[in-house]
């Protein structure tokens, strides 16, 4: 067995920290605050507090982070001479669904307790194929299980990128031409039907950091300082949310950003890689599928029972940062009892990803 890169599990314990302050901190302001803030914009929050929570609830950056380092990895593996499609089809399935229905299993035991109509068995067919990630489809997605549309992304991924690089190779066509020459095609093609796909740009933006040698990973990991990175990353992220930076404008810069802070990890040899390598974060790594699933159901629980667990003397901030600690910690323990149950099992029979010197052909 490889040792796992503790900095990359470290920066999935980052994307999923991010995913779950978006969607507790959403439900916060639309219940204690007054407001939705997909539909109120920033402008319109005055205090002070609301506008941090406001940026905060618009970092919905996790998910295009899972995205590129789902795009490294497929890639790192597709890579491999010894790479068989049929194989690797099979293995994804198997590392997908089971931790996949489980949730889903979770989240239907629960919704008579929280009061939400169970969904038709039409829906949970179509949310089995992800199709829900698909808006043009109207396919409704799973209450406490709609996270899964990203899924629709990776899915899809893991069935058409192995075939880029296969037959890139049979027609002689160099990798990183035909990673770039996929990528827009993928994200810009399904706009001719209506289907905004841009987001495959993480993906495939992953996909060809995985083309680097170890050399060409250190160089543009040394090329950039850590505060420089940090900087970038909050630039980008909040010109986005205050609307100076259009979505595809955001694509373009986020994934490059994101491409440098993945060399970082990789390196291992950053501040940031060796703060990622935490290993209370990169534990949480391990496990950020299964609460990328389920975290919705613990927040959800929260808030059906705030009123038990709100403290009245603690005042508005405290209250806040009590019930957000309350639905992460429940969270870490729906995914910890998800990962032995559902997940642990396809580990124990699979290497990781070797991602540290792997020279592509």
């Amino acid at each position: 067995m490889l040792d796992r890169n503790r900095s990359l599990d470290g920066l999935r314990g980052v994307a999923v920290i991010l995913t779950f302050l978006v969607h507790y901190w959403g439900t916060y302001m639309a219940t204690f605050r007054g407001g939705n803030p997909n539909v109120v914009r920033f402008a319109e929050w005055n205090n002070p507090f609301d506008r941090v929570l406001y940026w905060i609830f618009h970092s919905h950056h996790g998910v295009y982070i899972f995205f590129m380092l789902s795009g490294f990895l497929i890639c790192r593996i597709a890579l491999k001479t010894s790479f068989n499609y049929a194989a690797f089809v099979g293995k994804r399935v198997v590392r997908v669904y089971p931790a996949f229905l489980l949730a889903l299993i979770i989240c239907a035991a629960l919704s008579p307790f929280l009061l939400i109509p169970p969904p038709t068995w039409q829906t949970v067919g179509l949310n089995l194929l992800f199709l829900n990630g698909v808006p043009q489809l109207g396919v409704p997605g799973i209450v406490f299980n709609n996270v899964t549309w990203s899924l629709f992304y990776e899915m899809a991924f893991y069935l058409v990128f192995p075939l880029v690089v296969v037959v890139g190779r049979r027609v002689g066509v160099p990798i990183v031409p035909a990673i770039v020459l996929a990528g827009i095609i993928a994200a810009y093609l399904p706009g001719v039907m209506g289907f905004y796909a841009e987001f495959f740009l993480f993906l495939f933006a992953g996909a060809l950091v995985a083309t680097f040698s170890q050399s060409a990973v250190k160089a543009v990991a040394e090329a950039f300082p850590d505060y420089a990175v940090i900087a970038l990353y909050l630039l980008i992220t909040s010109f986005f949310t205050v609307g100076l930076l259009t979505t595809s404008q955001f694509v373009w810069a986020f994934a490059g950003c994101g491409s440098v802070i993945l060399c970082k990890a990789i390196d291992g040899q950053s501040a940031i890689a060796r703060a990622l390598a935490w290993k209370p974060l990169s534990e949480l790594g391990r496990i950020s599928y299964s609460f990328y699933l389920l975290h919705s159901v613990a927040i959800s629980l929260v808030f059906k029972e705030w009123w038990l667990l709100y403290i009245q003397r603690a005042g508005t901030i405290p209250n806040a940062i009590y019930l957000g600690a309350a639905a992460f910690a429940g969270s870490t323990f729906l995914a910890w009892v998800s990962y032995q149950l559902a997940e642990r099992f396809y580990f124990k029979s699979h290497a990781p990803v070797d991602v540290r010197a792997l020279e592509p052909a």
